[in-house]
This record gives C-alpha cells, sequence and structure tokens, in this order.
C-alpha cells in the first residue's frame, strides 16, 4: 500500500476567535430555551394547581394505588429459576 504524508493543519486565531463565537451562541441558544421550558413547566403548574387545588406530583403515578397488592420483587436469579447454594 502506497502512504502520504499526513495533512498538516495549521489553526489561526481567527479560527479560535469564531469557534468561540459559535460555542458562546450555541450555549446562548441551550440557556434560553432552558428558560424558556422552566417558565412554560411554572406557568403550566399554576395552572394545574388552580384547576385541582393542589400540585401535582409526577411520582404519583409509580405508586400503586391503595388496593392495589405491592407488585413482588424477585433478583434476576430468582426469575430465571437459578439458585447459588455453596
Amino acid at each position: 500500500m502506497l502512504r502520504r504524508k499526513p495533512t498538516a493543519i495549521t489553526i489561526t486565531p481567527e479560527d479560535l476567535i469564531s469557534f468561540e463565537e459559535e460555542r458562546l451562541r450555541q450555549q446562548t441558544i441551550i440557556d434560553q430555551a432552558k428558560q424558556a421550558a422552566a417558565a412554560n413547566n411554572q406557568s403550566a403548574e399554576s395552572e394545574s394547581s388552580a384547576f385541582t387545588g393542589k400540585n401535582y406530583d409526577p411520582n404519583d403515578e409509580l405508586k400503586p394505588l391503595p388496593g392495589d397488592k405491592a407488585k413482588i420483587v424477585r433478583t434476576r436469579d430468582e426469575r430465571i429459576g437459578v439458585s447459588r447454594r455453596t
């Protein structure tokens, strides 16, 4: 196989400045999106609490209802029927 010399890359100060400006612009866009999402979530929570009279807890969906039996949690070995007896 033939080989060629590696390509030399030179980075100029202008390249660094443009890179930093682009990175700052992208970070600003991300920060603005996070702030907008937080504002939307806060207004949505206040609207939902106005209807129900209490704050909504997203973890409530994961909790079993009072009448439901607790799910039996088994280890991987118990699920596949392997016992580790020594």
